[in-house]
């Protein structure tokens, strides 16, 4: 009897920030997340992989806080160990010849944006400390992983440009 894996036609893969896929883990009060790109993720045929939320450390129940608050040498070390070992999660996943080719961070977060988070009640375009610290590990680690906010992934065009990153075939 011949079985067949599944994953032979999934050979690309993203990472996507938690509260993409799971919205009860973002601080009380906060809009909600566009999750179009997600649609066409999964019409693509390509694996999910979802991060920790290194938020959650502060519980359920909190209030939404700038860049600031976050940025302190104790949450910087947790979110450096969940860096560690998305980092490698990644090197697993490329061991096993599949291709992460991208991570869906969340704009405007103080944690998890890439291009834009929150300092001091104002948007500024630089990452959240989670995004930083993955990509300093990225960088330590030779992986290079394109990181994009979802909210820079709402058009058609922006969406398709993003998906044609990942490998063919």
């Amino acid at each position: 009897m011949i079985i067949r894996d599944s994953r032979s036609t999934m050979k690309n893969a993203v990472l996507v920030c938690h509260c993409i896929l799971d919205p009860l883990t973002r601080a009380e009060g906060t809009k909600k997340i566009t999750r179009d790109i997600i649609k066409e993720v999964l019409q693509n045929d390509i694996s999910i992989i979802q991060l920790p939320c290194p938020e959650m450390i502060y519980g359920f129940h909190r209030a939404p806080c700038n860049k600031e608050d976050y940025d302190t040498p104790e949450y910087r070390r947790h979110c450096r160990t969940l860096a560690e070992h998305t980092a490698n999660t990644v090197a697993a996943y490329n061991d096993a010849h599949f291709t992460i080719f991208g991570l869906i961070s969340v704009g405007g977060s103080p944690s998890c944006g890439c291009q834009r988070t929150h300092v001091q009640g104002e948007h500024v375009n630089e990452p959240g400390v989670f995004i930083e610290e993955l990509q300093h590990v990225f960088s330590e680690k030779g992986i290079d992983i394109t990181i994009t906010d979802h909210e820079l992934l709402e058009t058609e065009r922006e969406k398709e440009a993003f998906l044609s990153l990942r490998k063919r075939g």
